[in-house]
């Protein structure tokens, strides 16, 4: 690629695009000519990358669809500018089919964020522990070497998934997150399958606790956060006070 596009003189413009940023091989980028737009840094591009929230109003108003259920499958991505980005796939499937569903996961199938997931990295399992829990995580994206193969730490683990669009990220607060209700589907669907029989139970006792504290059963929720105290306690982050949200 090298030869082919760095100071040839029959080259004016080249425009390129992919999941990724160039890889970075050595001390310095061999290709880096390049302008990168990227999920962790649009700049100019952010209301090109996927589709506003304004456009999403209309489509609902088109379609005659509910505009806060999209919102739940479909929002999520937070830029600089736009603090509500949805990914064009899904909602152009949800219009057409009439229909909610996980339209742009079902391309993919889970073993692969299950292989990201289950990494052996110190502290990854907490953090999407917090994740799950419908908390944020604050990533360093500047380490990551742009490919799927070298990971050094937790933290290129999760920027890989933020270029993936498993992860939202907040550039501002340098945070990401799990987006919406169809990537929080993909997520259980990997845990499911893996090692992760804990976690599930914690987040299945999350909704049952939710359930007895809408109807007023008091001695349900009574019991149920003395189980959350005892059992989310291993997945407390160190040197956090706080543990994942239930």
């Amino acid at each position: 690629m090298r030869n082919l596009l760095k100071d040839q003189p029959y080259v004016a413009l080249a425009y390129m695009t992919g999941i990724l940023p160039v890889k970075k091989y050595g001390l310095h980028s061999a290709l880096n000519m390049f302008w990168e737009y990227s999920m962790t840094d649009q700049k100019a591009f952010q209301e090109y990358t996927d589709f506003t929230e304004d456009e999403v109003r209309c489509l609902c108003l088109r379609y005659d669809m509910d505009f806060r259920e999209t919102s739940s499958w479909y929002d999520g991505y937070r830029f600089t500018k736009f603090r509500h980005i949805y990914n064009p796939r899904s909602v152009v499937e949800a219009m057409i089919c009439h229909k909610f569903s996980d339209y742009w996961t079902s391309t993919e199938t889970y073993e692969a964020l299950k292989l990201y997931m289950d990494m052996d990295f110190d502290g990854l399992r907490t953090d999407m522990a917090r994740l799950l829990g419908g908390g944020c995580i604050r990533v360093n994206t500047r380490s990551f070497q742009n490919d799927m193969r070298d990971f050094r730490t937790k933290d290129d683990v999760l920027t890989l998934l933020i270029h993936l669009g498993y992860l939202g990220y907040d550039s501002e607060t340098q945070e990401a997150f799990i987006p919406n209700k169809e990537i929080m589907g993909e997520f259980e669907n990997a845990m499911s399958v893996s090692g992760w029989s804990n976690v599930m139970r914690i987040l299945k006792a999350s909704e049952k606790l939710l359930e007895d504290t809408l109807t007023g059963d008091g001695d349900s929720v009574a019991a149920g956060l003395d189980r959350a105290h005892m059992e989310v306690a291993p997945y407390e982050a160190p040197g956090h006070s706080g543990r994942i949200k239930i």
